[in-house]
């Protein structure tokens, strides 16, 4: 009896040993299978997470190339309407209208500035100077609102708007004066240093006062000149 008895209690134990074995099999195995779960999750994620930045990246380089295009698109319609809005002043200027206000004004300069082989200053200008001088102050407004960029507006009217400021200068300032408004032809004004800067950084020389009178002699004839015996 008490041989069964141990026995019983012996393979009890052997059970018990055998069914801790077994638990500790089967719970290593979970582990182990755990653990797969845990690495794919995370193989998972680092494959999204690059996914995700590759995406963020293409979108930002699409963003990119969005903006550099609507650049150069923004920038290729503002030359065309610069182009187009310093065409129509040239054309402007060189209309029937302006060359006889020009003949006028450079007429008016030559009689009243030029005297005896010397240049004095004018308080007073007729009216077709004044019209001269509106053009150039509606040119200096538009090249200050950006609509003309300072090198578009030098190389088309430069030469004469600083000419005719220069000669003009004494009798626009005593108008100022005259009128207690300090903003009178402020924007011709601020023309002509833009040029005497853009001049000054071409290497330019400041200009004689016998190109002045060159300048307002030429203009006097402007649009009247004789053919010539090839015309």
């Amino acid at each position: 009896m008490d041989t069964l008895l141990t026995l019983v209690i012996a393979l009890g134990g052997i059970a018990t040993g055998i069914g801790a074995i077994w638990t500790a099999v089967v719970a290593r195995r979970q582990a182990q299978v755990t653990e797969r779960s845990l690495d794919e999750q995370r193989q998972s994620f680092q494959e999204q997470t690059e996914i995700a930045r590759r995406q963020a990246e293409l979108t930002e380089q699409s963003l990119a190339q969005t903006k550099r295009s609507l650049a150069e698109q923004n920038e290729r319609s503002r030359l065309n309407l610069e182009v187009d809005l310093l065409t129509r002043l040239e054309h402007r200027f060189e209309s029937p209208h302006l060359l006889r206000r020009r003949r006028a004004a450079a007429g008016y300069l030559l009689d009243n500035v030029f005297v005896d082989g010397d240049m004095v200053e004018v308080e007073r200008l007729n009216r077709a100077v004044l019209d001269v001088c509106n053009f150039f102050e509606q040119l200096g407004y538009l090249q200050r609102l950006g609509a003309l960029q300072a090198g578009s507006v030098w190389n088309s009217f430069g030469v004469m708007s600083q000419a005719y400021w220069l000669l003009c200068k004494p009798a626009l300032e005593k108008r100022r004066e005259e009128r207690a408004d300090p903003t009178l032809y402020e924007d011709f004004e601020r023309l002509n240093r833009l040029g005497t800067d853009l001049a000054r950084e071409r290497g330019i020389a400041p200009h004689p006062q016998e190109w002045l009178r060159r300048i307002m002699t030429d203009e006097a004839v402007i649009g009247e000149e004789p053919p010539t015996a090839t015309d």
